[in-house]
C-alpha cells in the first residue's frame, strides 16, 4: 500500500488557520502527547489495582517482554513510515527461532553462529518480501500476509509440530536474561541500543529521510528521481532481519522453540507502532516514537495479566487500542490511497 500525501504543507496550512491551539490538537501533535498521557494513566491504574505491578521482579519481566517486541517493531516501523506494511514479522520471528533452535540443538553450533543463522534467514526473508513488492508489484499487505503464512508453515515443518528445547544451555539463556544493568534484561538493553542507532539513522541519514519522503508521497518521490524500489527493498530486508534477531532473543528468553512462539507479535508490533504515533498512511512518525508504543503495549499486556484479565479479553482490548490509535494519527479528510 502506497500513500500519496503532502504532510508538511498541510500541517502549515492547518496551523496558520487554527493558530497555536490548532497546532496543539493537530494530528502530529496528538500522535506525540496522547501516548505519553496514556502511559501515565495505565501505570497509575495498574499500580492502584495491584502493588505487585511495580515490584522489581515484575519490572524485569516487563523488560524481558518488551525487548523482543521492540526489536521486531523497529524495522516494521520503517516499512509503515514508507507507506507500506509488513505482516510477516511474526512468521519471520517464529521461523528464525526454530532455525536457531535446530542449529543449537541438532547441529551443536555456537551461540554466535546460531545468531548468524537468524540474521542470514532474516536477510533472505526480507529479500523475498522485497521481490514480491518491487518486482511482482504485489500490494505489501497481500505480499507479506502470504509470506508470513509461508514462514509459519515452514516453521511447523522444521519443528515437526513439537517444541524444541534448548533450556539445558544456561549460558544461552543468559544472552537475553542476564543483566548488565540491574533490573534491565540484556534483551531490552540490546533493543534500546538498536532503537537509538535507528533513531539517529532516520533523522540524520539519507536512508531515513528518503524513507519518510517516500511515505509522504511516493509519486512525488519517483518524479524527483529517488530510487524508490531500492529503498523499499532495503526497508523490507531491515524489517525481516530485526524480526529474525527478535526471534533469536525470544528463543534465548523462553528456552525452547514452540509452534506458537511468534503468536501475537504481529498484532503487538502493529499496535506498538501506531500507538507510538506512526501513521499507517505513511510519512508521519518514526522510530523515535516506537519505543513509547512498545512501552504502552508491554505495560498494558503485563498489567492485564497481573490484574488477572483473561487472554481473550486482552485481545479485545488490544484491538480497541489499535482503532483508537489509528483514529488519532490518520487524516481521513485529505487522504488519497493508491493500492499497488
Amino acid at each position: 500500500m502506497t500513500t500519496i500525501a503532502t504532510d508538511a504543507p498541510r500541517a502549515t496550512d492547518e496551523t496558520a488557520a487554527g493558530g497555536p491551539w490548532h497546532s496543539w490538537i493537530s494530528r502530529e501533535s496528538r500522535a506525540t502527547w496522547l501516548p505519553i498521557i496514556a502511559l501515565f494513566i495505565l501505570v497509575g491504574c495498574f499500580v492502584a489495582k495491584s502493588s505487585a505491578f511495580l515490584s522489581p521482579m515484575n519490572m524485569v519481566v516487563m523488560g524481558a517482554q518488551g525487548g523482543p517486541l521492540l526489536l521486531i517493531s523497529l524495522g516494521a516501523t520503517f516499512v509503515i513510515l514508507m507507506g507500506s506494511i509488513d505482516l510477516s514479522v511474526g512468521g519471520v520471528a517464529a521461523l528464525s527461532a526454530a532455525l536457531s533452535g535446530v542449529a543449537l540443538h541438532d547441529a551443536g553450533v555456537s551461540h554466535g553462529l546460531a545468531l548468524a543463522v537468524a540474521v542470514v534467514f532474516g536477510i533472505v526473508a526480507g529479500g523475498f518480501n522485497a521481490f514480491l513488492v518491487t518486482v511482482l508489484r504485489l500490494p505489501s499487505f497481500i505480499a507479506t500476509l502470504a509470506s508470513g503464512s509461508i514462514f509459519n508453515g515452514i516453521m511447523l515443518h522444521v519443528l515437526g509440530g513439537m517444541a524444541l528445547s534448548v533450556a539445558d544451555d544456561d549460558s544461552f539463556a543468559d544472552i537475553a536474561g542476564s543483566q548488565f544493568i540491574p533490573l534491565v534484561p540484556n534483551v531490552l538493553f540490546y533493543a534500546v541500543i538498536a532503537w537509538a542507532v535507528l533513531t539517529a539513522a532516520q533523522y540524520n541519514t539519507r536512508f531515513g529521510r528518503y524513507t519518510t519522503a517516500i511515505g509522504a508521497g511516493e509519486r512525488v518521490a519517483l518524479l524527483t528521481g529517488l530510487p524508490v524500489n531500492r529503498y523499499k527493498a532495503a526497508v523490507f530486508i531491515l524489517s525481516s532481519t530485526l524480526a529474525s534477531v527478535g526471534g533469536f532473543f525470544l528463543l534465548s528468553r523462553l528456552g525452547s522453540a514452540t509452534p506458537s512462539i511468534g503468536d501475537g507479535y504481529l498484532l503487538d508490533s502493529v499496535a506498538a507502532i501506531v500507538v507510538g504515533g506512526t501513521a499507517l498512511t505513511g510519512g508521519v512518525g518514526g522510530i523515535g516514537r516506537t519505543i513509547l508504543g512498545v512501552a504502552l503495549i508491554t505495560i498494558l499486556s503485563n498489567g492485564l495479566n497481573v490484574c488477572g484479565v483473561s487472554s481473550f479479553t486482552q485481545e479485545i482490548v488490544k484491538g480497541a487500542v489499535i482503532i483508537l490509535a489509528v483514529l488519532t494519527t490518520i487524516d481521513r479528510r485529505t487522504l488519497l490511497t493508491v493500492v499497488k
